[in-house]
């Protein structure tokens, strides 16, 4: 099923694809990952208050939903049952003691921890996941991951910290679901659904909140392992000016701040002091509509393939933090094929040969492109290698909302589309969630009975072995149609001040900063 407008805008901005808006951030582990021109962090030290910046407000009532606004908050004040590595790609356990996913992805059993409390007070049981579960179950609830949790057709628990869950089909991408399922109190859920009790399991509680103001985090002097939380408090101010942000680091007044442009990141990183660092991860394809000429055509499709100069991209657009691909996936992902990624390389004159052979010549076509830097900069390469081989590609540029409003309808109203998407999912779960990637209501209006055998086998594939084949087996066929033109994978590219240490980034580029400290 296709993303709603919400759904899709909120992925997009997790896996942090919206343009230019990138964290200057202490992301990914800030002592272990220097980069620029700044040594490491100083020592931990206990104490302090951090004070960040962000240009999105806070919403506490939407943490199932993985609100842009809630990319500082959610994994300090709640937690998930796992949490996917972002270097290996594997879950480990977080409110989970232990978990065993049975060997067909059927089923999978789950041991709680058994000293965990919510802020209130209350101990953590299994009846408390079953009750998150039914709420990320429920399409009105809006939360992300709700066509993966659909599958889940049974739920039972076995004493206070044990459950089972038992799948309509094999669902080894369930750990997508859980990375973006903070459990909740049932008996607090009220409040937090009016957006005024935030009631978790995290190293800090949700003290006060001021709309369009700011919001303040305090340790949680109960937590199981509170003597590793080493600040006494989180201040998050709202400023919507990311030039008023840079200035603010600048000058000290906060440590950290997110919503900054790429070009600001990229010069503050630069300077004594700050360093450059990588988390979470977006994909930008060229997406072609098939029922439309002249990319009714599979050779049409696949000449462009072979147009477009993806390695300028990379120099030109990206400053180099980036990947050509001809895959939608990070090359971290199991079972990525570096041949695959590579089938498609920028040979004009191949290019030509195949558009002369399919008699095109000189065709003209609209394309959507989102109106931000990142994405018209990309464009104006395409633009160029296209026309290079007699193809006139003209722009359509759209504001986020408008975009998103096509993207919700699944009628982009051209033949072709320039699109941001995460690339924060496994592919088990992006190719029920991308809307270029879907094998029912595809955005491109791409449909084959063929795609959506193979889809149904990379969402079923459970051991190791048989994802990497289920995925080399959708790759060929996919890249062989072209309907969806991979151009890049990047990460999200942040920037952390020299003080700021032990801030950690989740899977989809959410920041974690319950373990932060200050130093000296």
């Amino acid at each position: 099923m296709p993303l709603t407008k919400p759904a899709w805008r909120r992925r997009l901005i997790a896996g942090a694809a919206a343009g230019t808006a990138l964290l200057t951030a202490a992301a990914c582990s800030a002592a272990n990952q220097p980069s620029g021109n700044s040594t490491t962090a100083g020592p931990v030290r206990d104490g302090g208050t951090l004070v960040v910046a962000q240009t999105s407000d806070l919403d506490p009532g939407s943490f199932l939903k993985t609100s842009v606004g809630n990319q500082l908050t959610e994994y300090a004040v709640l937690e998930t049952l796992t949490a996917i590595d972002p270097k290996t790609g594997q879950p480990h356990g977080v409110l989970a003691k232990s978990f065993k996913l049975a060997p067909d992805a059927k089923s999978i059993d789950i041991t709680l921890r058994d000293d965990v409390t919510f802020h209130s007070g209350r101990k953590l049981t299994a009846s408390d996941v079953i009750f998150t579960l039914k709420k990320v179950q429920d399409p009105a609830t809006g939360a992300a991951n709700q066509p993966i949790a659909a599958k889940i057709k049974s739920m039972r628990t076995k004493g206070d910290h044990e459950l089972t869950l038992t799948f309509s089909q094999p669902t080894p991408n369930i750990f997508d679901v859980f990375e973006t399922m903070p459990i909740l109190n049932p008996k607090t859920y009220a409040g937090y659904a009016a957006g005024k009790v935030v009631d978790g399991t995290g190293r800090f509680a949700w003290k006060s909140w001021t709309p369009g103001g700011k919001a303040v985090l305090t340790k949680y002097a109960k937590y199981r392992d509170a003597k590793n939380t080493h600040l006494d408090k989180i201040e998050i101010n709202i400023i919507n000016d990311p030039t008023a942000i840079v200035s603010a680091i600048r000058s000290g007044r906060i440590q950290y701040g997110v919503g900054v442009a790429a070009q600001d990141a990229r010069s503050l990183s630069q300077q004594p002091g700050y360093a450059l660092v990588k988390s979470g991860g977006s994909a930008i394809p060229f997406a072609l509509d098939p029922t439309k000429p002249p990319f009714n055509n599979k050779a049409v499709r696949q000449a462009v393939h072979y147009a477009i100069d993806r390695n300028r991209i990379v120099e030109q657009v990206e400053g180099g933090q980036a990947v050509a691909t001809n895959l939608p996936w990070r090359t971290s992902t199991t079972g990525y094929d570096q041949d695959q990624g590579k089938q498609y390389t920028y040979q004009p004159d191949k290019a030509k040969s195949i558009l002369a052979k399919a008699g095109v010549k000189k065709a003209s076509f609209e394309v959507v492109v989102l109106n931000t830097p990142e994405a018209t900069g990309v464009f104006q390469i395409v633009k160029n290698n296209l026309a290079a081989v007699g193809l006139n590609a003209k722009p359509v540029l759209l504001s986020a909302t408008e975009y998103d409003e096509r993207i919700a309808k699944a009628n982009m109203g051209t033949p072709a589309v320039l699109m941001m998407s995460s690339n924060a999912l496994s592919p088990a779960s992006a190719v029920v969630s991308r809307p270029e990637l879907l094998p029912g209501k595809n955005l491109l209006h791409f449909k084959s009975a063929e795609y959506t055998k193979l889809v149904e086998e990379v969402t079923r594939a459970g051991e190791a072995g048989a994802q990497k084949k289920a995925l080399h087996d959708y790759n060929a066929y996919f890249a062989d149609q072209a309907f969806a033109l991979p151009l890049i994978t990047r990460p999200t590219m942040t920037v952390r001040s020299k003080s700021v240490g032990g801030v950690k980034a989740t899977q989809a580029g959410y920041l974690d900063l319950g373990q932060a400290w200050l130093s000296d």
